[in-house]
């Protein structure tokens, strides 16, 4: 009995680790993203191109990369090709677009450069986090040896010499004592809360999803934007390719990589078939900024709409990365500070024993 189940731990370990050295990681997908693209713009015909992609590609991910080559040629579309692929999800965005208006070249090279931007997003977050975390680790290792080594002396000294063990000093070492104690049990709550939130938010639907995550006061502002930056992409590219309106939000629907805006463009859809206008249908909606009734207004009157979403999602593209940045920075000093009020709460933890002792002499 015990022998299947190690038997079957290791073929779901295997299985697990077949999985993921398939998976393109990112640097791969948007260097690959970035030639498909290249080529596709010099004239090179899709299948042609990938084949000619393949040659390039690591042996490990060549199988991954066949299978969806035939399942492309036998009728499937490149957002299927996409998927079968793995690629991150705001590129499968970029790729259905592209069968709307296109151009496949332009799509790829989004894709590729979103990437490069989120590999050096996290190249920089590693970076920024990666001293806070070694001081953080130290800081554990040190109170482990006051825990298991020098407290015990303490309390060894305040039983010989007889001093008053309902003192400050001594109900501080206390404190620094079932320190660990308190910091695991604060993360397990901490845990508890965070997956029964995520299992409860997880069976709504997912307007009523965003309507809860932008209630967290350190979430919404990024979410809000967020969804902004999407819808007005996501419209901008179909106006630009000669939708209108209702036409683009019909569309819109059938995107599955982002659920959210796929729900709220059926919403609208409805709103604007019943005569409402784009504009009434975001007055009441706290999901998308203010701003942008009035871009959406500002370009109806100047028949610039598509024009104006685009420049305005670069903004918001812009705004994002900023605060992303801005959030790292902030992150960084405040886990500085926790570990220097826990270093000299450790060194106050010998000092005032000390003092309590001299006293009694």
């Amino acid at each position: 009995m015990v022998t299947s189940i190690i038997n079957l731990l290791i073929e779901a370990c295997f299985m697990v680790n077949k999985i993921r050295s398939q998976k393109l990681p990112l640097y791969e997908q948007a260097r690959l993203l970035k030639i498909l693209g290249e080529l596709l713009q010099k004239g090179y015909p899709l299948i042609q191109a990938i084949e000619f992609l393949t040659i390039q590609l690591p042996n490990k991910y060549k199988d991954l990369f066949e299978d969806a080559k035939q399942k492309l040629i036998t009728g499937n579309s490149f957002v299927e090709f996409g998927t079968n692929l793995n690629l991150h999800a705001d590129v499968i965005v970029y790729l259905y677009y592209s069968e709307v208006h296109g151009d496949l070249s332009f799509a790829l090279k989004e894709g590729s450069f979103m990437l490069h931007k989120k590999i050096q997003h996290r190249a920089y977050f590693r970076k920024v986090i990666a001293y806070p975390i070694c001081l953080i680790i130290f800081l554990v290792l040190i109170l482990i040896v006051f825990r298991n080594f020098i407290i015990p002396q303490f309390e060894m000294l305040f039983t010989t010499f007889q001093s008053n063990q309902h003192s400050f000093a001594f109900a501080y070492l206390q404190l620094i004592k079932r320190m660990p104690s308190i910091i695991l049990l604060f993360l397990f709550i901490c845990s508890i809360i965070i997956i029964s939130s995520f299992h409860f938010i997880k069976k709504l639907t997912p307007i009523e999803q965003m309507n809860k995550l932008i209630q967290i006061p350190l979430l919404k502002s990024f979410l809000i934007t967020m969804n902004t930056y999407e819808f007005s992409m996501q419209l901008s590219i179909l106006l630009h390719a000669g939708f209108p309106i209702i036409e683009a939000l019909k569309t819109m629907q059938n995107n599955d990589s982002r659920t959210f805006i796929k729900e709220k463009s059926k919403i609208m859809f409805n709103l604007i078939r019943n005569g409402n206008s784009l504009q009434q249908t975001l007055e009441n909606d706290s999901t998308f900024n203010r701003d942008l009734i009035f871009i959406i207004d500002h370009g109806m009157n100047n028949s610039t709409l598509s024009e104006e979403l685009h420049d305005y999602a670069e903004f918001l593209k812009r705004s994002l990365e900023e605060y992303f940045l801005r959030s790292i920075k902030l992150i960084q000093p405040i886990i500085l500070i926790v570990i220097s009020t826990s270093i000299l709460s450790l060194y106050i933890a010998i000092l005032f024993p000390m003092f309590q002792l001299m006293n009694n002499f």
